[in-house]
């Protein structure tokens, strides 16, 4: 087995055994790598699923305020702004983070986040293993 295959099997299986939160952070990685790089079609991409993925019924305003954001970012991105964005969604990232440091295993973690149900994420195993 190559070390490229054996890499890819290593990350789609953590992507499969992942939680929600655990992809919605593996995305935000994503999107932080592709700023680093500045990698347009990458960051695009996550910023992309990070949008799509949002979940309405939980809370409207905050999925679209969500929804703004990504977008936000996605437009500065297209104007070569990697830096401004990595700063938001490092911070986000971080908030995310911190919920799942605070998450009590008895609370229903899928209603506490505006990220996707697992049947909408495995979108996010095509970026990872694209890594």
């Amino acid at each position: 087995m190559s070390n490229l295959l054996a890499t890819q099997t290593y990350r789609a299986n953590q992507i499969n055994g992942a939680s929600p939160l655990d992809l919605l952070l593996m995305t935000y990685d994503a999107a932080l790598i592709g700023c680093g790089q500045h990698d347009l079609n990458r960051t695009i991409k996550a910023l992309n699923l990070l949008r799509d993925t949002l979940d309405y019924s939980y809370d409207h305003e905050i999925a679209l305020g969500f929804f703004r954001l990504y977008q936000y970012c996605a437009d500065l991105v297209r104007k070569g702004e990697f830096d401004e964005v990595a700063t938001i969604l490092r911070e986000l990232r971080e908030s995310w983070a911190q919920v799942k440091e605070q998450y009590n295993p008895t609370q229903n973690l899928n209603s506490a986040s505006p990220s996707a149900s697992p049947q909408q994420m495995p979108i996010s195993a095509q970026l990872m293993v694209a890594a």
